[in-house]
């Protein structure tokens, strides 16, 4: 995606683009701090007006930019000459590559023809479009403004550096607000965002998030059949579990309306598919409308086939309850094959590298200006690009009474009321409401002397107070983790109380402790029984890793795994044992509830084995990896019960774990799943077992007669009318029985092997045999 942050030294890195107090709290954003190099200053001759923003003196335009670099692409840098080969009517796509009219993707200094079907796709498979220029965004420029650039850089006396454009951050109105390098106003109440992609590799959002990061677009994908963006799952998930207002965009290659509408069936898919649904957006689904090139085939040049690419793109959003949608593009595009009323109508995100916003036909009061592509955040290794999202004009919800009289109105009024108005807890109003609108939606609040009031259409009014609200505010209101609150606050047992908000709840017990409980982890509580089955919570959120989340409560802890259904608990004394057994590292993760298998026995199932305890906490075991495969394919507790030991090394790659009713067998790297049960395990126990005999290699054979046989590495176990008769048939004595016709023609044994000296015998029902 094209991308316009490449702005200034003037400008601070985006922590400084960042606002730290939510609107709801107060009205005043915090001041920016504008740095200004010294050589800025004497190069540009820049000023500084008396409200504190920069401004450049007249003598400079502010659309100078570095003699050695890209027109429109201060951090792309210029190539040392153009081939003849290519034309003045080509477009330049990257730092080294250009398409021709004809749509031949060549190097810009070669004139070679490109064929890399990662660069060029083939005529059934569409490239990723970022791919040209490694992940960077790149506004594309025509061929003869690039040779321009490239004989004016033979000539230049003086180099700016690649964000001396100009365009900067400031207030206005008391808000945080963006400019251009003439100090016009873009837009005030404005939120620094970026725009990420699976280029950007695995970011930390925690980082991202502190070093100021307000806002994100999340790169779905491109084109249709594809996959999805490599990183998109994650970007989501991460942004809704840490609170991060997010938007979507989809790069298109559509050059028919038809290929539009399946580009939009696609997108919803993948939006459901990793669970976003409409009101998780806080900025819209954007549909990136860009120059491409596609072996094979041709973006359309015509406005009007364009406007019909779009209408099947946002019905295919529409019909599925997406109504929050925009157009993304760069000016030069929207000035040419874009250039339609309607698709003005819909373009409210521009990318423009440089000291002015081009395009002025924003069709809202908010909108979104892609400034550079070279912006630097904390979590995130190499570039980002960077956008400043707002309003143009101020949006106002809140009354303007004087300083010591406060009107509380309409639906805070009502929930004000309910709870009993000043002589309640929440106390009398010291502030007016404070709405903010932001991408459509209205959020308000209401401060009072003990608490605060907050409203949307969704939630309705509601108030909060203590520990909770304190809570709450720590987690940065709104525009945090939480959302809004969509119950006012409940009081259980034992001092606790909680309050349940959009995207998780509140808890506290007594002054001193508050929890949340977020998103999926919150499904999950109250999923299996809620405060009633497991108490309150004892501990935030932990990421185990792998997708898992796990919180403890009083009674057990909760788990969830993104983008599945997981929803499990480990409670009370399984939990016991699972910790006691090394927990996550050794077990992993629940995947089922615990089961009651009677007998004094309960099991829960996890990633790597099963958890089992008995009689309470008494008796506590795991049953893990092959030996709980072998439980499992040997009839399970119906036929082995319940675990008494835990698992044993028996040497040589062989493993043991007794049961009630017999031992379970399994061997490194072989599927040797095998049991001992009953009498033949008291007949194997009771011959030396594994020293003696080795492990079963089979397991028991109903042999006729009364008799039983099990053979074991060195030897077989044999028991005849249950516990009565037990011998073993052991190794030469065993093959010449076995050669001698077994069981078939000899019959089971009758006696034990006896040394007569030189040889050893031993008698079966119709014959003795010997063996050296």
């Amino acid at each position: 995606m094209v991308s316009p942050h490449h702005v200034v030294k003037i400008v601070t890195v985006l922590s400084a683009v960042a606002l730290t107090a939510s609107v709801a709290v107060t009205p005043a954003y915090a001041l920016q701090d504008i740095a200004i190099e010294d050589a800025v200053v004497a190069q540009r001759g820049a000023v500084t007006a008396d409200n504190g923003v920069v401004m450049q003196s007249d003598d400079q335009t502010g659309d100078q930019q570095s003699q050695d670099s890209m027109p429109d692409n201060p951090n792309a840098k210029l190539p040392d000459t153009v081939s003849d080969e290519i034309s003045d009517d080509a477009t330049v796509v990257s730092e080294d590559l250009a398409v021709t009219s004809e749509g031949e993707v060549k190097n810009i200094e070669t004139g070679e023809t490109v064929t890399d079907a990662t660069l060029v796709g083939t005529h059934d498979q569409q490239p990723d479009p970022l791919a040209k220029t490694n992940g960077e965004s790149f506004i594309p420029v025509s061929a003869e403004d690039v040779k321009n650039a490239v004989a004016d850089a033979n000539v230049q006396l003086s180099k700016f550096e690649s964000n001396e454009y100009g365009a900067h951050w400031g207030t206005y109105n008391n808000t945080k607000a963006f400019f251009d390098y003439q100090n016009n106003l873009f837009v005030q109440q404005a939120k620094g965002v970026i725009d990420v992609s699976g280029w950007q590799g695995d970011i930390d959002w925690a980082k991202a998030k502190a070093d100021g990061v307000e806002g994100v677009i999340i790169r779905l994908g491109y084109g249709e059949g594809n996959n999805a963006d490599k990183k998109a799952q994650r970007n989501i998930s991460e942004c809704k579990r840490l609170g991060i207002p997010f938007g979507i965009y989809w790069y298109s290659y559509a050059d028919t309306p038809a290929l539009a509408k399946e580009e939009g069936a696609d997108v919803v898919a993948k939006l459901k598919q990793f669970g976003v649904n409409p009101s998780d957006l806080a900025y819209p689904v954007y549909y990136d409308l860009e120059k491409w090139t596609w072996e094979g085939h041709q973006p359309p040049t015509d406005p009007s086939v364009y406007n019909n690419i779009v209408n099947n793109w946002y019905s295919a959003l529409q019909s599925a309850g997406y109504k929050n949608l925009g157009v993304y593009s760069y000016t030069s595009y929207l000035q040419g094959p874009l250039k339609h009323a309607d698709i003005y109508a819909k373009t409210t995100w521009v990318a423009q590298y440089g000291a002015r916003m081009g395009f002025d036909s924003f069709p809202t009061n908010s909108r979104g200006w892609q400034y550079t592509s070279s912006g630097k955040v904390n979590g995130i290794s190499g570039n980002v690009d960077m956008n400043a999202f707002g309003n143009k004009a101020y949006v106002n919800g809140g009354s303007s009474n004087s300083a010591t009289s406060y009107e509380v109105k309409g639906n805070m009024g009502v929930e004000w009321r309910s709870i009993g108005a000043e002589k309640s807890v929440i106390g009398k109003p010291i502030a007016n409401e404070v709405c903010d609108w932001t991408q459509g939606r209205v959020n308000c609040y209401q401060n009072f002397e003990n608490g605060a009031i907050s409203w949307t259409p969704s939630t309705g009014a509601h108030y909060t107070t203590g520990a909770i609200r304190k809570e709450w505010a720590r987690r940065n209101y709104e525009h945090g983790v939480l959302g809004y609150p969509i119950e006012d606050e409940k009081k259980l047992s034992n001092d606790w109380k909680y309050q349940r908000f959009q995207n998780g709840d509140i808890w506290s017990r007594g002054t001193k402790e508050s929890r949340i409980v977020l998103y999926n982890l919150r499904d999950s509580f109250y999923k299996n029984g809620g405060y009633s089955s497991l108490g309150g919570p004892v501990a935030d959120e932990e990421n185990m890793g792998r997708g898992w989340w796990r919180q403890r409560f009083q009674y057990g802890d909760v788990w969830s795994k993104d983008g599945t259904d997981h929803r499990f608990v480990i409670k009370f004394d399984l939990r016991d044992s699972w910790n006691q057994h090394r927990g996550f590292s050794w077990l992993g993760a629940p995947v089922a509830n615990e089961e009651n298998m009677g007998n004094g026995y309960w099991r829960q199932r996890c990633e790597n084995g099963d958890v089992w305890t008995r009689n309470g906490a008494s008796e506590k075991y795991i049953v893990m990896l092959n030996l709980r495969d072998s439980f499992y394919k040997n009839g399970g507790y119906s036929s082995l019960g319940g675990p008494v030991a835990d698992e044993e090394n028996m040497g040589r790659g062989w493993w043991r774990q007794r049961f009630q009713y017999g031992d379970v067998w399994s061997k490194d790297g072989t599927d040797h799943r095998f049991v001992i049960k009953f009498d033949l395990r008291d007949s194997w126990n009771q011959h030396r077992g594994f020293s003696w005999l080795g492990a079963p290699v089979a397991n028991e054979e109903n042999m006729g007669n009364g008799y039983w046989r099990q053979r074991c590495e060195n030897g077989d176990v044999w028991t005849r009318n249950g516990a009565s008769e037990k011998y073993i048939v052991m190794l030469n004595l065993r093959k010449e029985y076995y050669a001698k016709g077994g069981f078939s023609k000899l019959g089971g044994p009758v006696s034990e092997e006896r040394n007569l000296g030189s040889i050893w015998r031993q008698d079966f029902q119709k014959e003795s045999i010997y063996a050296h």
